[in-house]
Formats: structure tokens, sequence, C-alpha cells
């Protein structure tokens, strides 16, 4: 036989049981609900990136990306770079692996997985393979048409021109050629643009002057302009 407690125990027990239950399922909520860390590779970071290329670094291997440390490129009082990483791995494949200042080559990481990809995907139908060089990140030159003698960022592994996307068809969109291509073809290559707008410095395309006629420029240096 079961011998019956006194109310005030069973109601005890019963309370007791209720706060258990309860807390319980509070905890498991707050495990569920708990926020996750903001990743590290974010848009926002670019500007602490530029000044410290350890934690840039570290943010691009923690999303996946590898970016091994570069040689320092000695070209004079105007040229050269120092503390560049090589982009050996990215969202889409170049068809030459960069070497940049690491804001750089984050910032290309971030165009390349957060606006290229889905850009390709609603206006093309298919995705981008391969993104055309339009020659080497570093180049030890001026910026081209200026009288003034006025150091390209290029001359200082802080910039890209992009000529092109190999799409997964296999063929190539030529950034001359589609600017004023196809309406889908426009929409891509202004699309890219202007999302490369929000991740870069300085954004120049084939409205800015005869001399982008045929790539888009980026860079990280003290100018903005996205045209």
């Amino acid at each position: 036989m079961f011998k019956h407690l006194p109310p005030e125990v069973e109601r005890a027990r019963v309370i007791a049981a209720g706060v258990l239950l309860v807390t319980t399922i509070i905890a498991a909520f707050l495990i569920v609900t708990r926020p996750k860390p903001p990743e590290a590779l974010r848009t926002d970071r670019l500007t602490e990136f530029a000044g410290n290329v350890g934690e840039c670094r570290r943010a691009l291997a923690s999303a996946g990306f590898e970016a091994g440390r570069a040689e320092d490129v000695t070209g004079g009082a105007r040229c050269g770079y120092r503390n560049a990483v090589t982009l050996a791995s990215t969202p889409i494949g170049f068809s030459q692996a960069p070497t940049a200042n690491c804001a750089l080559a984050a910032a290309l990481v971030l165009w390349q997985r957060d606006v290229v990809a889905p850009a390709a995907e609603r206006h093309l139908g298919q995705a981008v393979s391969r993104i055309e060089m339009g020659g080497p990140v570093y180049s030890c030159r001026a910026v081209a048409g200026r009288r003034d003698g006025r150091m390209s960022e290029h001359a200082r592994a802080n910039a890209i021109d992009i000529s092109g996307f190999t799409l997964a068809d296999g063929t190539t969109l030529a950034v001359g050629g589609g600017w004023r291509g196809t309406p889908a073809q426009r929409r891509f290559l202004r699309a890219v643009r202007d999302g490369a707008c929000e991740r870069f410095r300085a954004v120049l395309s084939p409205d800015y002057n005869r001399a982008h006629a045929d790539h888009l420029h980026f860079d990280m240096g003290g100018y903005e302009l996205c045209r």
C-alpha cells in the first residue's frame, strides 16, 4: 500500500516538479535561440582589415578561404607593397591567383560570394566559373590618362582590373562587349559594378571614361568613387 503524504508535502513536490519543468524548457529555449556570433568575414570590417593584416587573414581562413602571405616587393619610393596576401582559394576562380593587400583580397571574396554569384544566377541563369583579370594586381605605373604623374593604386597592389566573366557553359562575357550587350548582360554587369561599390573604395566602369571601356577597376585607395 502507498502511504499518502501530507497535503502540504504533496503540494511542495508538485511545485518543485513544475519549477524544474519550466527551468528545463527555458534552458532549452535559450540554447536553441542563442544568437550565433557574427561571421568574421564581413563588409563592415574591411576598414579594420586594412590596418590589421593578421585579423584579415584569420577572417578569410574562418570563412574557408586560403590567403597565404606573399613576399614583400620593393619598387622604389613610389611602388611596392608589404604584408600582401595571395588568394589561393576563392568562391569563384580567377584567371590567375591575385596577390593583393589583404583588405582588397577580403573585399574580392565578399564581392564574389555575395554579389557576383547571386547576380549571375538571377540575370544570366547560370553560374560564373571564372573571373578574368585584365592584368596583374601589382603594376608600378601612374594613373592612366593623367598628366600629373599620380601613381595608380596598382603600384601598391591595392587595385584589380576585371575584364570579363567565364560562365558555366564555357562562354566568356567580356566587360567591353557586354556593357552594351543583351539586356541580361547589361543587367548583370551593372549589378556586379553596383555591388562592388558597397565593398571597394573606388569602382570605375565603362561609364567612367574611355580608359575603362573594357574593364572594371576596383581599389581600396583614399578616394571614394562609384561610376
